[in-house]
């Protein structure tokens, strides 16, 4: 599955956060030979979207992993009020509390979430969320393309979404189930009808208390600055630039609930010059500290990203004839001297195209992509455990990027083309065309489609 790092142009990057899903839960008071199990949700990095609404009606939870909807042995967190969440809004450590639930002792095996249904929720009844439009579906998505969907939810209401786990309540303690609700591969397009389901995608993983924290020079935060923790080039947690839940006013990021591992990590804003800090070792249960002295009034660990002195874009088409599309993405990558592969920007496209209303009108065979890129080459420094790294400027990658087409048809491997995108440092341009374009088309037209 691809976790990736998602910029429309201005740079979007939209991650992960922690949301932790309890309440006034089902279940019987304190008692001898129970425990409580505390549910949490959180979403994997999502791509082309500014909003992913969801309305959360309640969590059902069985010791039986057989156990059908309708039989014996169910408990229930419910929410006081249906909450309507943005998928793509708690980040950067943020967390909501919703509650618990009490439990006999035992395995919980079978999770299910229920979302409320489009078509016969009540709007007074639901506790919306601040940013959204009341006046649209509880389930919803916002493009960053453009336009919005109403999500329609075929397996979210009345049962629930099944989720499959393995954890153990015991007497008096709080067992901890985190949901991992990927945004991005749970959004998908009904053929080419032009109407969009809500099919979750969802995974129990551990909550974790590993990551990392650091912060970035306070002059970045308003210039859009994303701080994103990668393996592979694939994005594990990010921030997303430009809100205040993401980095504070001192340019303070956290990324939470990361596995333990080796990650790179990377640092990009539009028009600034890429840093990378590679080999960052996240213990066990340890949230690395990469700027030991963030409190004191001179804060030498900060991260300082230089204005690009050259920049080009890299523009291209991605032509698919098939009637219904998969999922579709751009992403711009640059291997590191030192062996990593990073990935700097990313899109999703969209072929449909949108009224002023911004309902769908159509959809065509082709969608553009359009991608500025600093020339300068990127600064790489090796993870130090004292937060002062030593950058080097990497000259050797100087205007290499990669560019990567990739359809992910649903429950198929997705399909992937690349071509190189290598700029001119000494690029002279015109008043015309001040920039240097590089140009790769692709074409998924014998892809599989579903």
């Amino acid at each position: 599955m691809h976790k990736r790092k998602t910029f429309i142009q201005s740079t979007l990057a939209v991650t992960c956060a922690a949301l932790f899903v309890a309440a006034c839960g089902g279940g019987g008071g304190d008692s001898a030979g129970t425990g409580t199990l505390r549910t949490a949700m959180t979403d994997a990095p999502s791509c082309g979207y500014d909003n992913v609404f969801v309305t959360v009606d309640r969590i059902r939870v069985n010791n039986s992993a057989n156990a059908e909807p309708d039989g014996a042995g169910w408990s229930e967190v419910v929410l006081e009020q249906p909450r309507q969440i943005d998928l793509l809004d708690l980040q950067n450590g943020v967390i909501e509390e919703l509650g618990e639930v009490t439990l006999p002792v035992g395995r919980v095996q079978q999770v299910r979430l229920v979302l409320m249904d489009n078509a016969t929720a009540d709007p007074a009844d639901i506790e919306f969320d601040p940013d959204a439009d009341p006046s649209r579906a509880p389930n919803h998505v916002v493009f960053s393309a453009g336009g919005f969907e109403d999500l329609k939810t075929p397996s979210g209401e009345q049962s629930g979404v099944k989720i499959n786990v393995g954890i153990d309540v015991a007497e008096g303690e709080v067992a901890d189930l985190l949901i991992d609700f990927d945004a991005c591969q749970s959004v998908v397009e009904a053929g080419g009808s032009g109407n969009f389901l809500l099919k979750p995608v969802l995974t129990a993983i551990p909550r974790l208390s590993s990551g990392v924290r650091g912060s970035v020079a306070d002059a970045l935060v308003p210039e859009g600055v994303s701080v994103s923790l990668q393996q592979d080039g694939e994005v594990v947690r990010a921030t997303a630039p430009i809100e205040s839940t993401d980095l504070d006013e001192n340019g303070n990021f956290i990324l939470a609930q990361v596995t333990p591992g080796t990650y790179d990590l990377v640092f990009t804003a539009p028009g600034f010059v890429t840093k990378v800090v590679t080999d960052v070792v996240v213990p066990e249960g340890e949230l690395v500290n990469l700027d030991p002295d963030s409190t004191t009034a001179v804060d030498e660990n900060e991260i300082v990203l230089l204005p690009a002195t050259v920049e080009g874009d890299a523009v291209g088409t991605v032509t698919n004839t098939d009637d219904m599309k998969p999922a579709t993405f751009v992403d711009i990558t640059q291997t590191l001297s030192v062996g990593a592969t990073v990935l700097i920007n990313s899109a999703q496209l969209s072929y449909e195209t949108f009224d002023s209303a911004g309902v769908v009108t159509g959809m065509g065979d082709t969608a553009g992509y359009s991608f500025t890129l600093p020339v300068d080459a990127p600064e790489v420094a090796p993870y130090t455990s004292t937060g002062t790294f030593n950058f080097t400027i990497d000259t050797a990658v100087e205007g290499d990027y990669m560019v990567m087409a990739i359809a992910e048809p649903v429950d198929l491997t997705p399909v992937v083309q690349t071509a190189a995108a290598s700029f001119d440092p000494g690029f002279v341009g015109t008043v015309d065309a001040p920039r240097e374009v590089i140009t790769n088309d692709f074409d998924f037209s014998s892809a599989p489609a579903s």
